[in-house]
């Protein structure tokens, strides 16, 4: 519910960054695709009879998706609320609340994974020993490795009484069995200023996988980018990219993008490699943009906005678009955001607010 994007909400204004204009800052929008959009219906109409009559899962954000070795979709959430919807489609104020959670698809069935019990639950991955009031893990993307589930993970501690008193201290790697979802392993990873895991890119033609983060300094954001040998996530030495070369100093990235969300998407759509973000370059923004090249490093430039978020208004908020490779097709990307609110009472007197919202955009490439 507090996620990351809100402290970049509360800010306002970008300071000029102090790097070359070409390897970081986006370049002037263009328009190289007709762009349309639809809801998609069936994603829509699935999640949202499943929280309102399930009795489980009502609502929650990130919303990242990795198809399991099964066939089935596995949906990974951050803070989550579960319980019931209540007659007048708001939620119990005693509504559990976790730092997340992960939902499985299986043709269109629905099953939500937790820790604890299904009457008490409990964060998935928890910060072992912590109180998690005062420590805990948000979700980043994933990916299957071995037939396990690998989920990056964003560690935070409590830093004060306000919502948005917590910081972020370190990235590590949750290993999850897909038959039931248990937890296997937690893998630290190397200290790094950087929020590892707003994307990965397996990339099967070079056998690296590719993860990015965000340095999150609030108004401004920039990605990076690392790599580590495809298979081997928490086995092998990352190395990150640095104004064109790979170096091993976990701190040692450079900026290859600025003004994008904490969460994004890459992937390869219309034979160039995409990122969809949501449009960090201003605050509250309601655009979700992409980025296009010819390389995963980059440059990332023809800014190009692919739908505006109707809900962004008043207390409501929008954040944290992506695209999702292995739910479209050639010319479709399906994209999903998340909604929130700076009022903490309409979480309670609306349930359907803070759920992910799907669209499909159709991007038909020019013809020269």
């Amino acid at each position: 519910m507090t996620h990351r994007s809100l402290t970049l909400a509360m800010a306002a204004g970008l300071a000029a960054a102090t790097i070359p204009i070409t390897a970081a800052a986006a370049a002037p929008t263009a328009c190289p695709a007709s762009i349309s959009t639809e809801i998609n219906t069936e994603l829509t109409e699935r999640f949202g009879t499943y929280a309102d009559t399930a009795g489980r899962w009502t609502g929650a954000d990130s919303a990242y998706s990795v198809d399991l070795p099964d066939g089935a979709t596995a949906w990974i959430y951050s803070d989550t609320f579960m319980g019931e919807v209540d007659e007048n489609g708001g939620r119990p104020a005693d509504s559990p609340f976790l730092h997340n959670s992960i939902i499985v698809d299986d043709g269109g069935r629905l099953t939500t994974f937790t820790g604890g019990t299904e009457s008490a639950p409990e964060s998935l991955v928890e910060v072992a020993g912590a109180d998690e009031t005062q420590r805990w893990y948000w979700f980043g993307d994933a990916t299957v490795e071995d037939g396990m589930l690998r989920v990056m993970l964003l560690e935070f501690i409590k830093t004060g009484s306000g919502v948005f008193d917590f910081e972020f201290t370190g990235n590590a790697v949750a290993t999850l069995d897909p038959a039931d979802m248990s937890l296997v392993s937690v893998t630290d990873l190397p200290d790094s200023e950087i929020n590892w895991g707003s994307a990965i890119y397996e990339d099967a033609e070079d056998g690296y996988t590719y993860v990015f983060g965000v340095e999150d300094n609030q108004a401004q954001k920039y990605a990076h980018l690392a790599r580590v040998p495809t298979g081997s996530l928490t086995t092998a030495g990352w190395e990150y990219f640095n104004a064109g070369a790979w170096v091993a100093d976990p701190n040692g990235s450079s900026r290859i993008l600025e003004g994008v969300s904490n969460e994004f998407s890459v992937s390869r759509f219309q034979g160039e490699f995409t990122l969809v973000t949501g449009d960090a370059t201003e605050p509250l923004s309601a655009e979700i943009v992409m980025y296009r090249s010819s390389d995963i490093t980059g440059p990332y430039t023809g800014k190009t906005e692919l739908y505006t978020t109707p809900e962004t208004g008043g207390n409501v908020f929008t954040y944290n678009a992506k695209a999702h490779p292995n739910l479209g097709d050639r010319d479709t990307l399906v994209i999903t955001y998340n909604v929130n609110s700076f009022e903490g009472g309409d979480h309670y007197s609306d349930a359907r607010l803070y759920r992910p919202r799907y669209v499909d955009v159709h991007a038909q490439r020019s013809r020269r």
